[in-house]
């Protein structure tokens, strides 16, 4: 057994036997705190950085995915299919760059917590996609990986998926990215908002002096820049996505014969469908 096996294996037994006495430290800890109960969890009260990590388990079947802001619980809504289907699509165009391209990265979705720890107030954000480089993901000690109570470390490169219709909700999200994700000593480099159902992309990014800007881009694919190089997001999929007309071919061992090859740039496409699609995206 290695020896980060028998470490990860004695944090989880510590738990095991630790749970109850924690768990009667925080539900009655005095005059100093406000008890709470566990299997009922008030989202007014302001929890500690050590309770969040003791409920977040316990309050999972009812609220799947929440973030700590403040020290509050803010409770994540389900998003509506397209919405999912969208940010898997993104995820996984990014997943094979990253393998690709060799950049030995980590990439996250909706799950997946990061700690912007603002002014020193704590808020662990779950960003619908994030690009975590090598570099931080491989510096990242046992209590990084496995919990929020080591040091914060944040992502690369962000992206969030919403209907931005409404003045008031992309006016939050913008103060989002610009006070918190892009925060100064955060990470982030890069971030990118994406509203499909009314075409709608804002890029954000750091000027010389390390502040936040924002800029709006057409509905057409995105360059990841020296940020994320060679990366293009192909739009086409999220298009058929948001127009349910999903229409991946099966593989088979007749793919090479059916391979054209692009006039403009020499691409190697499939079929003659996705070749209409490549010229209209690249070379329009």
């Amino acid at each position: 057994m290695t020896q980060k096996r028998k470490l990860i294996d004695s944090v989880k037994l510590a738990d095991s036997e630790n749970s109850a006495s924690k768990r009667k430290k925080f539900t009655n800890s005095g005059n100093s705190r406000k008890k709470f109960d566990i299997n009922n969890i008030d989202f007014s009260r302001t929890y500690s950085l050590e309770e969040f990590e003791l409920i977040k388990n316990h309050i999972k079947n009812n609220h799947p995915n929440f973030e700590l802001v403040g020290g509050k619980l803010v409770s994540i809504p389900y998003s509506p299919i397209v919405y999912e289907a969208i940010v898997h699509e993104i995820s996984r165009q990014l997943g094979n760059w990253n393998i690709n391209n060799a950049k030995n990265g980590v990439v996250t979705t909706s799950k997946g917590g990061f700690d912007f720890n603002v002014s020193g107030s704590q808020k662990i954000r779950a960003l619908d996609i994030t690009f975590t480089s090598a570099n931080i993901y491989r510096s990242l000690d046992e209590e990084q990986l496995w919990s929020f109570n080591g040091q914060p470390f944040t992502p690369l490169f962000v992206v969030e998926v919403a209907n931005l219709k409404k003045k008031e909700v992309e006016k939050e999200i913008d103060t989002r990215f610009k006070k918190e994700y892009f925060a100064s000593g955060t990470s982030v480099e890069l971030g990118w908002l994406f509203d499909p159902l009314n075409r709608i992309i804002w890029v954000y990014k750091r000027n010389k002096n390390g502040e936040p800007y924002r800029r709006s881009q057409p509905w057409e694919n995105l360059e990841g820049g020296k940020i994320l190089p060679g990366f293009t997001l192909e739009l086409w999929p999220i298009n058929d996505i948001v127009a349910q007309e999903i229409d991946y071919e099966e593989d088979s061992d007749d793919d090479d014969d059916d391979e054209k090859v692009c006039p403009y740039c020499k691409a190697i496409i499939k079929d003659a469908s996705q070749m209409v699609k490549h010229i209209q995206n690249k070379h329009n």
